[in-house]
């Protein structure tokens, strides 16, 4: 029930913005200072060469939709987990991360490289920053 009532919760922000009585708020890009601001991510599935389709994260994040993710640290906490995907962007080193509001509610940046796999869930999430997909 809980999707059912997230759905008639926003009709009225829906009709709102569709009569022009609510204004959205502009989000901020999820950042950090040794990030290469240049970099656009690929377009395409092919230019990625990654173990796991990173389309799967860009689709859910272009609909609002939460990811598991198969995170494997370099140090500390490996494993699942269930993420809010804003971004990829790649740092002045070359890491392309992915920018994510994670399962404690803390943006954190993950290497792509270190993820090991990604399903899409059926939870959806309502952007605390630009989402970029």
């Amino acid at each position: 029930m809980r999707n059912f009532d997230q759905f008639w919760g926003g009709l009225d922000d829906l009709f709102a913005w569709l009569s022009g009585n609510l204004e959205i708020p502009q989000l901020e890009r999820a950042s950090r200072n040794d990030l290469d601001e240049k970099w656009e991510p690929p377009k395409a599935i092919a230019s990625w060469r990654v173990g796991f389709p990173i389309e799967l994260i860009r689709y859910a994040g272009a609909n609002r939709l939460k990811v598991e993710i198969d995170n494997r640290a370099e140090q500390g906490r490996s494993g699942p987990r269930i993420v809010e995907p804003y971004s990829l962007r790649r740092t002045s080193d070359g890491n392309i991360l992915l920018f994510v509001i994670n399962d404690h509610g803390q943006l954190r940046g993950y290497r792509i490289d270190r993820i090991a796999g990604a399903s899409v869930t059926p939870l959806v999430f309502t952007p605390k920053y630009l989402v970029e997909f």
